[in-house]
């Protein structure tokens, strides 16, 4: 498998033409997508930084944007031809269903897979579920509510997180029986609004991700190995959005590298369409073991974000993956692919 320093891949690189530019009005919908600000930038950092480079290259392409914050302007009258949202932080359940939902009741093309798909990345144990129907291997896990399940306490190491969302916030390392009771209480905490938790026997070992950018060949791009906090190598909210500085990522190309490509080509052909996503893994080098953690369509695509990296990678520029991926998503909406 290649290492991430060859096979350019600008060939396959779509860009709208300029009769789909003059056709096209884009609402760019994600949190802070109206307010840019250097405020808000010193404030949340990682998540602004993204919306602001996302923004920039869509009209870098010449496209007609619109961003905006206020969920009223999914509802209202409107005039636009593709929603194109990074909702990732959405504080409610079913946030990957919301816009796909709308976009479709309005009858316009958006960014990502249908809300049906989208609810596979919504839910990691339905997530588990497809990779384990095409016989890739998962952790043992279960699905636990704090505010009912109190008394529970399993052997051995456990992960315990939310049961869905990203940005591994609210993640928690059991270490034995002893650790139950406090991990449950913070799970239970009013932050949290009564949400199913998942617990994951703890996979020791590598963080390898796998991007995936529809339009181009599968397992065209590199596998990253994501480092975390150097005891347990757990990738954390603070590190993924910088404000630590245990994250890091690089290309890699070692033992499970192949392993994680190929599952990850057999989790995208199952879940297509899709645009764009990354497939995250954990490789236990001692044991060989390759277990499935989850996905995320329509990932973190910043120019730091693995995707944008393993794209470069492969000799396509930030501006040119952005609106290869826009192009595609159009098009195959528009049935003209």
């Amino acid at each position: 498998m290649p290492d991430g320093s060859s096979s350019d891949l600008s060939r396959y690189v779509l860009a709208p033409t300029a009769e789909e530019i003059a056709d096209t009005k884009v609402l760019f919908y994600a949190p802070y997508a109206a307010a840019l600000t250097e405020e808000n930038l010193r404030k949340h950092g990682y998540v602004v930084t993204i919306q602001a480079a996302l923004l920039r290259a869509l009209r870098e392409h010449g496209l007609d944007v619109t961003p905006a914050s206020d969920p009223e302007i999914l509802f209202g009258p409107f005039e636009f031809d593709y929603v194109f949202a990074y909702n990732i932080l959405a504080p409610i359940e079913g946030r990957e269903l919301l816009i796909p939902s709308i976009a479709a009741f309005r009858g316009v093309p958006f960014l990502g897979a249908p809300a049906p798909v989208r609810a596979l990345s919504e839910d990691k144990t339905l997530a588990k579920a497809l990779a384990a129907s095409l016989g890739i291997e998962v952790a043992e896990h279960r699905v636990i509510n704090p505010l009912r399940t109190t008394d529970i306490a399993l052997p051995g190491r456990w992960i315990l997180k939310p049961r869905n969302g990203v940005m591994s916030r609210e993640i928690t390392l059991i270490e034995g029986e002893a650790d139950w009771p406090a991990a449950l209480a913070g799970a239970a905490h009013p932050r949290n609004e009564g949400r199913d938790f998942i617990a994951e026997a703890f996979v020791p070992g590598l963080n390898l991700t796998v991007p995936v950018v529809e339009g181009f060949p599968l397992q065209a791009f590199p596998v990253y190995m994501e480092q975390g906090e150097p005891r347990n190598n757990i990738l954390t909210a603070t590190g993924k959005d910088g404000r630590t500085s245990d994250y890091a990522s690089e290309p890699y190309s070692g033992p499970g590298a192949a392993e994680a490509s190929a599952a990850a080509a057999r989790l995208a052909g199952a879940l297509a369409p899709f645009d764009y996503a990354r497939f995250d893994f954990r490789f236990d080098p001692e044991r060989g073991r390759l277990v499935f953690l989850e996905f995320n369509i329509v990932c973190a695509a910043g120019p730091a974000n693995v995707v944008a990296k393993a794209a470069a990678a492969r000799g396509v520029d930030y501006k040119a993956l952005i609106g290869h991926i826009f192009t595609r998503s159009l098009r195959r909406q528009r049935l003209e692919l």
